[in-house]
């Protein structure tokens, strides 16, 4: 039985919007061990959440691997992959190797098969060594390793319209001081500093509990971060209020976001920046993750550099934290049947050289410092990946980290009865807390 240092993940379901639907399929392959060994040839199959174009990316990603070592890599992409998983292993049907977005569910699954950690088969050293900083803490526990970083989402990026942000005259923060100034900057010259839209459908405020993440980071630094995930301290501490009221400085600030609070429960997260790429730009500044750029509109998509920035979203809090840490996300790959041909398939995937083709055509960040970042195809993506390997630590999403009635549940709900009004910030930090399972 692992002994888990992390509380069960529900990851948010809507970076699943980002992926397409259908994929290719595993063939007549019935899933579990590999069928060869040794250093010729063999079979590894894999199950991960990448469909349509994404799947055509990964396949080509892994083609290197099957021409180098004569080994066949069968793929098998699900859109529903959390409960295609679990069924398959729940079958004695798993596959050799599962790529999961979520930490909690590759746990989970780590813990339901004889999934070994990953210092059984590499260097756990010199891996850590060549990843950002905290990649690996998301999937250890007192047994070790288990999650093998394959892919990075960095969602503390801030966002800007370049030519009128420029032809402003605006500067891009690098500390919380300079951002207050920016705002009260662009409020001076008759604009809008930010873009911010919470609506996601079942899943309206998630948006919202990035912010908190960002400022429990940014105000007390990774251990204390952590502490809050795991439920070491409750939710309504002191800690936690304060992140919740630095976000609120932001919002709650006349002038400061389009729509005000109405706009931020209304407008769809994906809509959110559309002002920014008006004739006068509705807005100057927004703050979301790298994936956010898929909702930008097709004229902007078609030459990133020229119409938008991407920049750290700024740290440095007076008597915060010192350093500059990063919320993120990304894809881990587990070893479920331990084979000669999987462990291949799994040094592979967890090497620095790993993903070029798949970064030459986008979407695709590496997990590793020492990443060809020449490979990118552009500036903006360039300084995506650079937000990432400059950071100081790492950390992933703590809503999709926090046990489902929380993470999913609570959390989402509480910003939304926060910013319309319903309940203030002690009502709803106590609420959320009451929410947590006794077992989390």
């Amino acid at each position: 039985m692992l002994r888990l240092h992390t509380s069960p993940l529900r990851w948010v379901p809507l970076l699943a919007a980002l992926t397409l639907l259908a994929t290719a399929c595993l063939g007549g392959s019935e899933g579990g061990g590999a069928a060869g060994e040794g250093e010729g040839g063999g079979t590894v199959t894999v199950m991960a959440a990448f469909v349509d174009d994404e799947g055509a990316l990964f396949e080509e990603s892994i083609a290197p691997f099957e021409e180098e070592t004569g080994i066949d890599v069968v793929y098998e992409g699900s859109p529903d992959f959390d409960t295609t998983i679990t069924t398959r292993v729940q079958g004695q049907n798993a596959p050799d190797v599962a790529i999961f977005p979520q930490p909690g569910l590759l746990l989970d699954i780590a813990e339901q098969t004889d999934a070994p950690p990953i210092g059984d088969y590499m260097d756990v050293a010199a891996l850590e060594e060549s990843l950002i900083p905290g990649f690996l803490d998301a999937t250890t526990t007192d047994e070790g390793a288990f999650g093998v970083p394959m892919r990075m989402a960095v969602k503390s990026v801030l966002w800007y319209p370049v030519p009128e942000f420029e032809e402003a005259g605006y500067a891009i923060p690098e500390t919380e001081a300079d951002l207050r100034a920016l705002e009260e900057q662009i409020r001076a010259d008759g604009g809008t500093p930010w873009c911010l839209g919470m609506e996601s459908g079942d899943a309206t405020g998630w948006p919202g509990t990035d912010w908190i993440e960002e400022y429990m980071l940014r105000l007390h630094g990774p251990d204390v971060y952590d502490q809050w995930v795991n439920h070491e301290i409750p939710f309504d501490a002191p800690e936690v209020k304060q992140a919740w009221e630095k976000f609120g400085e932001l919002w709650q600030t006349e002038g400061n976001v389009v729509g005000g609070t109405q706009g931020m429960l209304s407008i769809a997260f994906g809509d959110s920046p559309a002002p920014m790429f008006e004739e006068e730009p509705g807005c100057f500044l927004h703050r979301q993750g790298n994936f956010i750029t898929g909702f930008f509109p097709d004229e902007v998509q078609e030459d990133l550099p020229a119409n938008v920035g991407a920049a750290y979203f700024p740290s440095g809090i007076e008597g915060g934290f010192d350093g500059n840490p990063v919320l993120a996300g990304g894809d881990l790959a587990l070893l479920i049947n331990d084979t000669e041909p999987a462990r291949k398939f799994m040094e592979f995937l967890g090497s620095a050289e790993y993903g070029g083709s798949w970064a030459k055509a986008g979407g695709w960040l590496s997990p590793h410092r020492g990443f060809d970042e020449s490979l990118y195809p552009d500036d903006v993506t360039r300084q995506l990946y650079a937000i990432g390997a400059e950071a100081d630590v790492l950390r992933f999403d703590a809503s999709d980290l926090m046990p489902g009635a929380v993470g999913t549940g609570s959390f989402w709900t509480g910003i939304v009865d926060w910013v319309s009004g319903e309940r203030n910030v002690d009502e709803v930090l106590k609420t959320i807390e009451k929410s947590w399972p006794a077992s989390g």
